[in-house]
């Protein structure tokens, strides 16, 4: 979509800032879209001898921004007033169409931040003079601003674009991210599957790999590659010393083995490490810095009950099971880590996390709380688990951020009817967060990619595709045919279509959403609870979104992909304790998860006492564009 000076704007943004003592200070944003631009300057002789600004929005508004204060740093007041956002867009080689508005609002910043100097200015009091000074004819040469050290490569821009628009990363935290060296140790790449997927997608630049065994690491590999060329990968026999990060994932049995190996290693120094130890529906983390929080982590998870008998290695299927979404869920949840970790953003991890996929228990105190290991009698369901997860046939809306990994996870737990539809084709910012795409298949259509993804995995799998948008004409015909639905939307008007026909069809859904660092993921079961429209009714002045670019952390959508996976896996085996009833939301800056319940409304329209929906209405996005019905 943009050229690769813009790209070079947006991933390295000249003068980003505030000036804390600036002369004048202008805010213009793009109602729209939701894009807003503050300018700052600095004035000495009616010369502007600083320009910076801050901005929230999408590319095309930060590299404006960005393009502005170089052309108005060194101008005149006068000068300044005569730079046009046709100016910005013509030195940042033009812009598409459809960018202009979010552009168009940078010299309008600029603009109201002159005029709040001069409105400021006691020595302008008198119009005549204020006059003079706007219109002088004096000339300075402008002084470029130096040029912020980040991304170069256009196409590393486009890839991480949805990283480079946060601006706690933005294209020097992503530099910073390609320069890292990682140490991953696990018993093998199939245990640890999700967490090297994410990395690779995020752009950890240099990952080692400490295994005990190689089996499946050739493939795995060929997989990583074709993912993010930009990543290295070694297999380590040993300890990586100087890594920069060391992640540790794997049973009570593995961790606490790895973890005393390291703990009894010759070197001098260990890189900060997090250990992750899971069994079955369950697990826990903490990130150790030294040798003695190493031994201090061994020793509160032995005390909150996490010992080598509880490794399910010889258990029942349903033990087995757990344990994979467990491996899952915390290895998409470490990729977060990894990044806050590397950044230095978000709150610290300071005491353990702790996991309870059956019951939704989750906390990151755990070392102080009252929360225990806990065995699960789940064999109640085991004679049919096989079976139900076998004959269940699944659609998921969306083959993106939320589609991705929760077909990745229910192909990996057994289930062999799996449909996608989505009208989108594979694009290389996607690859930031669509683990089931890869760079040789940029220009595909999403359903086709993530079918050959899939299939490759498991060659029995049954992959069905819908290669077109859903829509109120195909809704109900799709929905019949299917037990259950995933939602991996991102827009509203289309959530509120999918809700009615699921509705409509007594199919349960399962609904998340995804956006920066944030997520919510929830259960809608027709008739046995609350629908969409209850949690989140419709109003006439509802608007649908934004279309310009908007930020999320790669990974932060695989969580919710994840979740919403092990609620449908859930919702087969009969398994009562779902989000059913409850919203379930997450910060995964904070690592916070917390649950809220909800009821059904009495007046909702559509699952209320007295309905007024009958039929499916028509919902139109409010950009009309080619990524209407967009995935995450």
């Amino acid at each position: 979509m943009y050229n690769d000076t813009v790209l070079d704007h947006f991933a390295n943004p000249r003068n980003v800032g505030s000036i804390p003592d600036a002369d004048g200070l202008g805010i213009s944003g793009n109602p729209v879209d939701g894009d807003k631009i503050t300018i700052y300057i600095k004035v000495q002789q009616n010369v502007l001898t600083a320009v910076k600004f801050k901005t929230f929005g999408c590319g095309a508004a930060i590299a404006a921004s960005s393009m502005l204060t170089v052309l108005a740093t060194g101008k005149t007041l006068s000068e300044a007033l005569k730079i046009t956002n046709a100016d910005v867009a013509e030195a940042l080689g033009g812009l598409p169409e459809q960018k202009l508005l979010c552009s168009n609002i940078a010299a309008d910043a600029l603009y109201a931040a002159i005029n709040d100097y001069t409105n400021k200015n006691t020595n302008l009091t008198d119009s005549k003079a204020t006059a003079a000074i706007l219109f002088e004819t004096e000339n300075a040469e402008p002084a470029l601003s130096e040029k912020i050290e980040g991304l170069t490569d256009a196409n590393q821009i486009k890839r991480y674009l949805r990283h480079i628009i946060m601006p706690d990363i933005g294209g020097r935290g992503q530099k910073k991210l390609l320069d890292t060296r990682m140490l991953v140790c696990a018993a093998d790449a199939e245990s640890c599957d999700l967490l090297l997927r994410y990395l690779t997608a995020i752009g950890i630049g240099h990952i080692h790999c400490h295994f005990e065994s190689k089996a499946g690491w050739e493939l795995a590999l060929q997989t990583l590659n074709d993912l993010n060329p930009d990543v290295t990968f070694q297999f380590a026999d040993d300890f990586v010393t100087d890594a920069d990060l060391t992640i540790i994932i794997g049973n009570t049995d593995y961790a606490t083995r790895t973890t005393g190996l390291l703990l009894n290693s010759s070197s001098p120094k260990i890189s900060p490490t997090f250990i992750s130890v899971n069994e079955a529906w369950q697990g826990c983390f903490g990130l150790c810095q030294n040798r003695n929080e190493l031994t201090v982590f061994l020793n509160d998870i032995e005390k909150k009950g996490f010992s080598a008998q509880n490794d399910c290695n010889d258990k029942h299927f349903s033990d087995q099971l757990g344990l994979l979404l467990s491996s899952c869920f915390v290895g998409t949840l470490l990729a977060i880590e990894a990044v806050k970790s590397r950044l230095n953003i978000g709150v610290p991890l300071t005491d353990i996390f702790y996991f309870d996929l059956v019951n939704h228990s989750f906390d990151n105190h755990f070392s102080t709380s009252d929360q225990v290991f806990v065995e699960f009698g789940l064999s109640s369901y085991e004679s049919e688990i096989n079976n139900k997860l076998t004959d269940a046939n699944i659609l998921t809306i969306g083959a993106g951020g939320l589609g991705c990994p929760a077909n990745l996870v229910l192909a990996k737990a057994g289930v062999n009817k799996l449909s996608l539809i989505d009208f989108d084709h594979v694009e290389i910012s996607n690859l930031n967060r669509q683990i089931l795409h890869s760079t040789a298949t940029i220009g595909l259509l999403k359903v086709e990619s993530a079918k050959q993804a899939l299939e490759a995995m498991n060659p029995d799998l049954e992959v069905t595709t819908y290669s077109g948008a859903f829509s109120k004409e195909n809704a109900r015909e799709i929905i019949k045919k299917h037990d259950l639905v995933i939602d991996g939307l991102d827009n509203l008007p289309t959530r509120y279509l999918l809700n009615d026909v699921c509705y409509f069809e007594k199919k349960p859904l399962v609904e998340a959403g995804a956006l920066a660092y944030y997520g919510q993921v929830t259960t809608l079961v027709p008739d046995e609870g609350p629908c969409f429209r209850c949690l989140f009714p419709e109003t006439n002045n509802q608007t649908a979104g934004s279309c310009s670019e908007t930020g999320v952390l790669g990974p932060v959508p695989g969580v919710m992909g994840v979740l919403e996976a092990i609620e449908a896996i859930k919702l087969i085996i009969g398994i009562p304790a779902t989000l059913k009833g409850s919203l379930l939301m997450i910060d995964a800056l904070e690592t916070s998860f917390d649950r809220f319940t909800f009821r059904k409304d009495e007046d909702c329209p559509l699952c209320g006492k007295h309905p007024t929906i009958h039929e499916l209405g028509d919902f139109t996005f409010v950009c009309e564009t080619a990524h209407t019905n967009a995935n995450e």
